[in-house]
């Protein structure tokens, strides 16, 4: 059962479509950052790729997994499958110091959204 079905979580505010939204935009920041540095092409670059992928993959799958426990299976699908045209676009137009960039800035504003997120009350 799905979060939006459930009578406690349909209060009529916006809070759970808010916590959706928030979640997946987190989850496709984290899923840019992953499918940016699996474009990177350059070897020293790739390390400093590490730490942003590191935790991108820890709070991106935690965030996925209650985003599907509560709002059900499209938002994580739109959310993962979004980034990676996108990572695929700049990863051939950008060098690989301006993808270093992008995948911090993506970073850096998916933490803001996982704070956000993390920051709504749980599901009764």
């Amino acid at each position: 059962m799905t979060g939006l079905a459930r009578p406690d979580r349909a209060s009529g505010d916006g809070a759970p479509m808010m916590e959706a939204v928030v979640y997946s935009v987190s989850v496709a920041l984290f899923g840019f950052v992953v499918a940016g540095a699996a474009r990177m092409r350059h070897d020293m670059l790739l390390l400093a790729c590490m730490p942003p992928v590191f935790l991108a993959l820890i709070v991106g799958f935690i965030m996925a997994i209650y985003l599907w426990d509560t709002h059900g299976l499209p938002p994580v699908l739109v959310a993962l499958v979004v980034p990676w045209p996108l990572a695929w676009r700049l990863g051939n137009r950008y060098s690989p110091r301006d993808l270093l960039i992008s995948i911090y800035l993506a970073w850096a504003l998916g933490m803001v959204c996982a704070l956000i997120g993390f920051s709504f009350p749980d599901a009764p």
